[in-house]
């Protein structure tokens, strides 16, 4: 036998002995919690059925076996108290809500759902309740709650459910090391039932899962579902521990799921399953007790009357598809005009306002005297100490806990150093922050802003000067502004406060130490869509013979020099300088268009699948017959060859190059 294989058969032995030992639950459990086990065993067997007979979509992962660790953990949550779960989460909402119609209604997909039938079996919310299909998505959003709660100086605790497969999974310790360090309330429950999906523990686990908790000082608790008395009691012990120490804890909960992973995903030994379920304590409850028999015949008849006399009305396509994108572009323009100073003093000028506002302000390296790597937050933190909080390097840990606070109505920015760095917190911006207002049916909103410098010409390389937005424009629900020193940031910013969804902030390394726009004496400079709308600069001598679109360094680096575009070229440029890349304000480019007939689209990234293709799509649409092209970085990693990247970057040069090239060949 291989190590592999004897670790698996001696895991599965240990949890037959604590099923075989397990005592006669009826002495040691209240009639109230053995009711709320049958009342989620016979929900999630409605469940089944339903799935069955076609009355339900999508999948499920039903709790059957594992009840008593729901009731036995959100069971004795307080109301005030939190909960963020997982795939498997029927028999934790249950627990903590009460709501099993509402949860019937859900999976059904009806309008009298949780979530009006949009989020279905794996994302629930109720106010104290979330979950989401993602493994560990929501710990550190959890970790956010709990911090939030830490701050009001409340009683309230964060409950976080796990199953054991998502061990594997890092952003599980970066939420055990920034609870661990924040001393907040949160209780990590690990809901060991032996296998992932398919997976055997044995096969998915290294080490100890005791170790994992106490390598962050964090204390363990430990209970198993058959031996339901010490269960209850371990979890009483648990969760008063972290509500009167205000500190995180540990508890790891052996149990055994009777029902395939979803429903009849399964290659489990026959016998080993069998075995579990005969030594269930809910069913030999049952099968020797009549009136827990007539008990459990009541909930199942309460159960079906209730499904059969549901009203099937579902949400409609008018009342679902909607956003929280800034999409109202007012036609109104206004000069722009700037006081002399440097992008990056204005930045900080606006950010404390944030902060003073009662924002948050998280990321790595922060706090004073350093004060972020770009020194964009450079005294923030002495002026306000409880608001600003420097972080682990945990860039999907320390997006959640923005999610987290902004879910619990603190308004977060959170800083990730690098704009390369984004690709660490996709997960949080796509599975959660982006998805929240619409997968909960609009019960919550979450006001975080995610804040990167993005772009190179610095020398950093390949791994620090990328330029992404091209795939945070595509992430629905999620506002993405480019800001540029061709104007003061501060009423941009100030607009950004008051949206009540989440928005994704690129400045820019090389802009951050540029003066603010001076103007020019041959261009009128003005703003039109209102804060998030675009920068025109309209030639005051001539006539545009050419419409330019940029944003961000780039598009400053092309006001710069565009009567030398003008010398060298014989080009007059109309530049168009859109501050909001999602949702994008089309008019203006669209009214310059059509005088000038040719647009050039220059992006910091790469051309292909990119912003420039999008606006030229929807321009052909309206336009078909203007001339449409696109320039910007080379296809390639940026190399930290300072002159050779400048060569692959988009650069004013570049334009000139590029406009020469068109001149030459007649198009």
């Amino acid at each position: 036998m291989t190590a592999k294989a004897h670790m698996l058969k001696s895991t599965v032995e240990c949890f037959r002995q604590l099923a075989a030992d397990a005592p006669d639950i009826e002495a040691s459990l209240t009639s109230a919690a053995i009711r709320q086990a049958l009342l989620i065993r016979e929900v999630e067997r409605t469940f089944l059925e339903l799935f069955t007979r076609g009355a339900m979509n999508g999948t499920v992962h039903t709790c059957v076996g594992q009840e008593f660790s729901a009731v036995a953990v959100a069971g004795q949550l307080r109301p005030e108290d939190w909960v963020t779960s997982n795939h498997r989460c029927h028999g934790h909402f249950i627990a903590k809500t009460g709501n099993w119609g509402g949860l019937i209604d859900e999976l059904m997909g009806l309008k009298s759902g949780v979530c009006k039938g949009v989020g279905s079996s794996q994302h629930l919310f109720s106010p104290g309740f979330l979950s989401n299909g993602p493994q560990g998505s929501l710990l550190p959003v959890g970790t956010g709650i709990a911090l939030h709660q830490q701050r009001k100086s409340t009683t309230a605790i964060t409950t976080s459910f796990i199953g054991e497969g998502t061990l594997g999974e890092g952003v599980l310790y970066e939420a055990l090391n920034l609870a661990a360090l924040w001393g907040v309330p949160q209780l990590f429950v690990c809901e060991n039932n032996l296998y992932s999906q398919s997976t055997h523990q044995a096969q998915g686990v290294a080490g100890s899962i005791r170790g994992r908790a106490e390598a962050f000082g964090i204390p363990f608790f430990e209970g198993d579902t058959w031996n339901t008395r010490a269960l209850f009691a371990t979890a009483r012990e648990a969760i008063e521990y972290v509500r009167s120490e205000r500190k995180s804890a540990f508890l790891a909960i052996r149990t055994y799921r009777l029902n395939p992973h979803s429903k009849g995903d399964d290659d489990r030994a026959a016998d080993e399953v069998s075995f579990f379920a005969e030594r269930d304590p809910l069913s030999r409850l049952v099968s020797h007790s009549s009136s827990w028999r007539e008990v459990q015949k009541e909930i199942e008849a309460e159960i079906d009357a209730y499904v059969s006399s549901r009203p099937k009305l579902a949400l409609s396509e008018a009342e679902y598809a909607h956003d929280q994108l800034p999409r109202d572009f007012p036609h109104v323009g206004a000069a722009v005009s700037n006081e002399r100073i440097r992008m990056v003093q204005a930045l900080n000028r606006a950010y404390n306002a944030a902060v003073s506002n009662g924002a948050y302000m998280i990321g790595e390296d922060l706090l004073d005297p350093y004060g972020g790597a770009f020194k964009v937050t450079k005294g923030l933190s002495t002026a306000h100490p409880e608001r600003v909080l420097g972080t682990p390097i945990s860039e999907a840990g320390i997006a959640g806990v923005g999610i987290g606070l902004a879910l619990m109505g603190d308004p977060a920015y959170v800083e990730i150093m690098f704009g390369d760095f984004t690709t660490n917190i996709f997960d949080q911006l796509i599975s959660n922050a982006s998805k929240f207002f619409h997968m909960y049916a609009f019960q919550t909103t979450v006001p975080v802003r995610f804040r990167t410098p993005m772009g190179g010409k610095r020398g950093y390389g390949p791994t620090h000067s990328q330029s992404l937005e091209k795939h945070l424009v595509g992430i629905d629900n999620l506002t993405v502004v480019a800001l540029t020193s061709i104007e003061d940031p501060t009423a941009t910013l100030a607009a950004v406060d008051e949206l009540p969804g989440p928005v994704f902030i690129i400045e820019n390394k090389i802009d951050y130490g540029r003066f603010l726009w001076q103007g020019d004496p041959d261009h009128l400079t003005k703003k039109v869509g209102g804060p998030f709308g675009t920068i025109v600069m309209s030639p005051l001598r001539h006539e545009p013979t050419v419409t330019v679109v940029a944003y961000g360094e780039t598009a400053r680096d092309i006001a710069d020099q565009l009567h030398k575009i003008f010398i060298e070229t014989d080009w007059v440029v109309e530049l168009l300088v859109p501050v909001s890349l999602h949702p994008l304000n089309l008019a203006p480019i669209l009214e310059s268009a059509r005088r000038t007939r040719r647009v050039v689209f220059v992006e910091e990234g790469s051309v292909a699948f990119g912003i420039g293709s999008e606006i030229a799509a929807r321009l052909a649409e309206v336009e078909p017959n203007l001339t449409c092209q696109r320039l910007g970085a080379a296809p390639v990693p940026i190399p930290s060859v300072l002159e050779l990247e400048k060569a692959l970057l988009p650069s004013a040069r570049n334009l000139m190059t590029f406009l020469r090239s068109a001149e030459a060949a007649g198009t």
